[in-house]
């Protein structure tokens, strides 16, 4: 469908103010506005440096002219990355390649390979996961939470902030709202004289306990800078156009649960709760997911926790239920360097330990806390699991196996072995992600097969896609049915929506009337284009309870 900007979103498009403020709620096209007001200001640009070529020409002037400028588009998020990649081919249209979209993290990341080298954080550098620092032993290499900082120290280099400053002239940022002060910080810095404009919406600000922030402070800060002007969206949604979903998205969020806008949603079958009694509700869901298949709908399914991910898309899995899991960008990571190292002892090549990666991949995939879980320890020591010392003996043997004479692998052998290799250890939790990164290890193994065996450079790739996933730079292949954490839903949008609560889960200390936690169900009920379901427990938390009985 091709975009056409309306009212307020024409006056975004044509704005030439340096700061640029977007209000608008979920749905109303902030995003897709954005690009566009990105493309109109990169064909200004090229306008004006044309008439700047010609004046040089006729004046018989021999003039070293700019390159064309390009547009930075900020997000939180690999997954908003992923669906402003997907929303703005249309829109941007031949010049999406300079249109660079990007993590806060993913972006600092590419400053510090970039520069870093020359000042004081020599190659090869590596990003350090929370499940590697927690499992100990990593070599060299910067956490997450040292990235925005050093790409901060580097920017403050006259040399890396003159070479970003000529690559930018607009400067974008979605869900500005949810900056703290850091990484506000670090926004500014960035080609500090080029435009901004900054996408927002206070309604969907469901961080800001968890980062100490307050998502009006921050607009009402940004409009005092100079020169700023603010847009808002009118509440028309173009993700539903009844306008039925948002309206009991507002009232729930509210806590205005006998509103004629919740009966509404409900008894036009819009949104529903279904019980589970026993388990962990992954038949209702699976149930729910194929029905919605089944339609043709694409589905995104929500859970509270991590675990919970992970043990949901397990037993998708198990049913054959194709999907993508979300927002697990470090179990992803790390399977990726587990893999590496599997295909390192294969070869017989150097490597620090296979058991300590696998270690970390098993703790990535659980994240309980600020411990070491059971699982991660025994493979560290795998004497105290007799079964697990006896399957990590067969897939050595399977791995060594996979290798011919001359050290030459049998390419399609050793694929299959590793990506079966940690149902074959026996580990249950994880298998989607390690299925995901074993799909590109195999495109590695086959590259670096074309002619005589390149081990160095699936070593290159591999570590390179780790520290890229790590960071949420990769995105993953387009799925119909995704599965990820309710706090990784701002920016995706499906057909039909299915939220898994359950027992005994923690919201946090707050309580009614739950100021902050209200946004998460505005946010949750306004990513369905059609349909929202609810698979509950018999125990429900006091943030959902009010809204699951008023839907029954």
């Amino acid at each position: 469908m091709t975009y056409e900007a309306k009212g307020e979103q024409q006056a975004v498009v044509e704005s030439t103010a340096p700061v640029l403020v977007v209000l608008g709620g979920a749905g109303t096209g902030k995003t897709t506005t954005a690009v566009a007001a990105a493309r109109r200001h990169l064909e200004d640009a090229d306008e004006r440096l044309t008439l700047r070529r010609r004046a040089a020409h006729q004046a018989g002037r021999r003039t070293r002219l700019p390159a064309p400028e390009r547009v930075l588009f900020l997000s939180f998020s690999r997954t908003a990355v992923a669906q402003i990649i997907d929303r703005s081919s249309d829109v941007i249209g031949p010049l999406a390649s300079r249109l660079e979209v990007a993590t806060f993290h993913s972006f600092a990341w590419r400053i510090i390979n970039s520069f870093g080298p020359h000042h004081g954080y020599p190659q090869p550098l590596a990003v350090l996961s929370e499940a590697q620092r927690l499992v100990g032993g990593a070599g060299p290499g910067l956490t997450y939470s040292q990235l925005v900082p050093a790409a901060m120290e580097l920017l403050a280099l006259e040399k890396v902030r003159n070479h970003y400053s000529k690559r930018y002239g607009l400067i974008i940022c979605d869900e500005f709202q949810d900056t703290d002060d850091q990484e506000w910080q670090f926004l500014q810095q960035i080609a500090p004289a080029a435009r901004r404009i900054l996408l927002g919406d206070t309604k969907q600000c469901i961080y800001a306990g968890f980062k100490q922030i307050n998502a009006e402070t921050r607009i009402a800060e940004t409009m005092q800078m100079p020169g700023a002007v603010r847009i808002m969206l009118p509440p028309l949604s173009y993700r539903d156009p009844s306008g039925t979903l948002p309206a009991a998205a507002e009232a729930a969020m509210r806590r205005d649960f006998t509103h004629d806008a919740i009966r509404t949603a409900a008894s036009a079958g819009r949104i529903s709760v279904t019980d589970y009694a026993s388990g962990h509700g992954h038949a209702e869901v699976i149930g729910l997911a194929r029905r919605a298949r089944k339609a043709g709908d694409t589905v995104s399914i929500f859970t509270h926790t991590n675990v919970a991910t992970s043990s949901l898309s397990d037993a998708l899995l198990a049913d054959g239920l194709v999907h993508e899991q979300v927002g697990l960008t470090e179990a992803h990571g790390e399977a990726l360097g587990a893999q590496l190292s599997l295909v390192k002892y294969a070869l017989d090549l150097p490597d620090p330990g296979v058991l300590r990666a696998l270690a970390v991949y098993v703790q990535a995939t659980e994240r309980k806390g600020n411990r070491v879980v059971p699982l991660a320890q025994q493979m560290l020591n795998p004497a105290t699991n007799l079964p697990l010392r006896n399957a990590l003996q067969r897939l050595a043997r399977d791995l060594r196996a996979s290798v011919g004479e001359g050290g030459q692998p049998d390419i399609a052998r050793l694929s299959e072995v590793i990506t079966s290799a940690y149902s074959t250890v026996g580990a249950a939790r994880g298998q989607e992600t390690w299925i995901q990164a074993a799909r590109q290890t195999s495109i590695a193994l086959r590259h670096a097969g074309q002619g005589s065996f390149d081990a160095a450079a699936v070593g290159q790739e591999l570590f390179r896609v780790r520290d890229e996933a790590l960071v949420g730079t990769w995105t993953a292949r387009r799925a119909p049915i995704q599965v990820m954490n309710l706090h990784q839903t701002k920016g995706r949008e499906a057909d039909t929506t299915i939220l898994l609560l359950g027992s005994n889960e923690f919201h946090g200390s707050e309580g009614e009337p739950y100021l902050t936690g209200s946004r998460l169900l505005y946010v949750v009920m306004t990513r369905a284009r059609q349909k929202a379901h609810l698979v509950v427990p018999n125990l429900v938390h006091g943030l959902w309870q009010p809204l699951v009985a008023a839907l029954r």
